[in-house]
């Protein structure tokens, strides 16, 4: 049973950075010179460069799993600047082949910007739930979250600042069946640099149980 605790541990966690910093409890690993927790205690991106920047912290729900978080976008989302939050992954490194799952935040052409539901194998990525579109075209200021039981049923939901999460769609994906991290990205031009936000994370869950066959 000792030899379990740890694992649980990691299963679950909250952090809403009123400690001023993502270095401990948890601690978040990854573009760590890109990131800093502003005056109002949220995770902000402040870089000065278009690029990629993510990252990550120790997670292993997935079983039974919850997961919301808040996103602020201060422009338009567009396919060169958008977020994803990752769910899921077995790679630190976001912005690289991996094992995941993840959240997208705008990233469409156009004003049918939506929150959607990805599963990435590689660098193969597929949607599986595909949120209602315009959602999040104009500045999104969200709550988001994403449950899955225990044999892959997926429902996404979100929250338009009016206090009520309503369902963008459900799916069944039993294709990642186990978590190392769980993580934001950001993909930015230089005028949207420094205007990403994320709060308010919570995730529960475990790993999955793996079944055991005894030799003959």
């Amino acid at each position: 049973i000792l030899l379990c605790l740890p694992m649980i541990g990691f299963g679950q966690f909250a952090d809403n950075f009123s400690d001023g910093d993502f270095i401990t409890n948890p601690a978040w690993l990854g573009n760590v010179g890109v990131f800093e927790v502003d005056t109002n205690n949220i995770l902000h991106l402040n870089d000065s460069t278009a690029s990629v920047a993510s990252l990550v912290t120790q997670s292993q729900a997935i079983s039974n799993a919850t997961w919301e978080f808040s996103v602020r976008l201060d422009f338009s989302p567009s396919t060169n600047n958008y977020a994803r939050v990752y769910l899921v992954s077995d790679m630190i490194d976001l912005s690289g082949p991996l094992n995941g799952m993840y959240v997208k935040i705008g990233g469409q052409t156009g004003s049918v910007d939506d929150i959607s539901l990805y599963t990435q194998s590689g660098t193969n990525h597929n949607e599986i739930i595909d949120g209602i579109d315009s959602l999040v075209t104009n500045d999104p200021d969200i709550r988001v979250k994403a449950t899955r039981d225990a044999v892959g049923n997926w429902e996404l939901f979100l929250d338009t600042n009016n206090g009520v999460f309503f369902t963008q769609g459900t799916a069944f994906d039993n294709s990642i069946t186990s978590s190392d991290y769980f993580g934001v990205f950001c993909k930015y031009t230089v005028t949207r640099s420094k205007k990403f936000w994320f709060d308010d994370f919570n995730v529960s869950g475990s790993m999955l149980a793996s079944t055991y066959v005894p030799d003959a």
